[in-house]
């Protein structure tokens, strides 16, 4: 199967690792991965921020990059509901939504829900164990896998996995604090948000935090530094590529 491979701002800026992983995953479940040139944000930051105007110009043109009918995977959450639940409201009326933003919209997906809805995966069939990955993880699902339908589904899925111990956090519905421009306009309340987070973290004793958002990875990460708190946070498809020992071109040639 061909698939288009969507890399959010943050990803392609701050996880490089975690946007390879998701290439490597992705290939290794026989996928052929398409990363369009010129893709860039999902507006999701400028409708956030009130700039419909921009926002819409930027949904236009990842409709335009992304034209076809493969499917569009992204190891994001948040981008993924901004496309999927969010772009169509920013034409207004569906009479005027150009034929390739549903399109756009129709054929998005986040990395964990493309693999167990559209490729039919299931854990066991994927990985056997946890191989080199940390056996026991904690497990921050992002506020926008609730648009997604997926907020108790994808730790489902990750509890299926044979041999993975996954810890779930005290209220592990609370936000991380993160939420885009939020972090930035609100700072003492994502300040506060995170801190809960990394103190519901620190009561499960796991040595490693999974999530599914770069997002929530960086504010967590950041708070948890501040804390002196040595937990290791990976993406969902870094545990994978760790668990079947993929390595990137990178790490084959050291």
């Amino acid at each position: 199967m061909r698939i288009l491979l969507f890399i959010p701002c943050l990803a392609d800026q701050f996880a490089p690792k975690a946007a390879e992983a998701t290439a490597l995953l992705l290939e290794h479940l026989g996928c052929e991965v398409i990363f369009p040139e010129g893709q860039t944000c999902c507006g999701q930051a400028h409708r956030n921020s009130g700039d419909e105007e921009a926002a819409r110009a930027m949904v236009l043109r990842m409709a335009q990059i992304f034209e076809g009918d493969e499917w569009i995977v992204t190891p994001s959450g948040s981008c993924a509901a901004m496309i999927t639940r969010h772009a169509l409201e920013l034409f207004g009326s569906e009479s005027v939504v150009p034929a390739n933003v549903q399109s756009l919209v129709r054929r998005t997906r986040e990395l964990v829900q493309f693999i167990e809805e559209e490729l039919g995966l299931a854990p066991d069939e994927i990985v056997g164990d946890p191989g080199n990955a940390a056996s026991v993880v904690a497990w921050h699902p992002s506020c926008h896998l609730r648009e997604l339908n997926r907020f108790d589904a994808s730790g489902r899925f990750l509890e299926s996995i044979p041999g993975l111990e996954v810890k779930r956090l005290r209220q592990e519905e609370q936000c991380c604090g993160f939420g885009g421009t939020f972090a930035s306009k609100f700072g003492a309340i994502s300040g506060a948000l995170a801190e809960d987070r990394c103190a519901a973290l620190e009561e499960s004793r796991a040595p490693v935090l999974l999530c599914n958002d770069t997002g929530c990875t960086m504010n967590i990460e950041g708070r948890l530094s501040r804390r002196g708190t040595p937990v290791e946070i990976q993406h969902v498809a870094e545990w994978f590529c760790q668990a079947l020992g993929l390595q990137s071109r990178e790490q084959e040639t050291r």
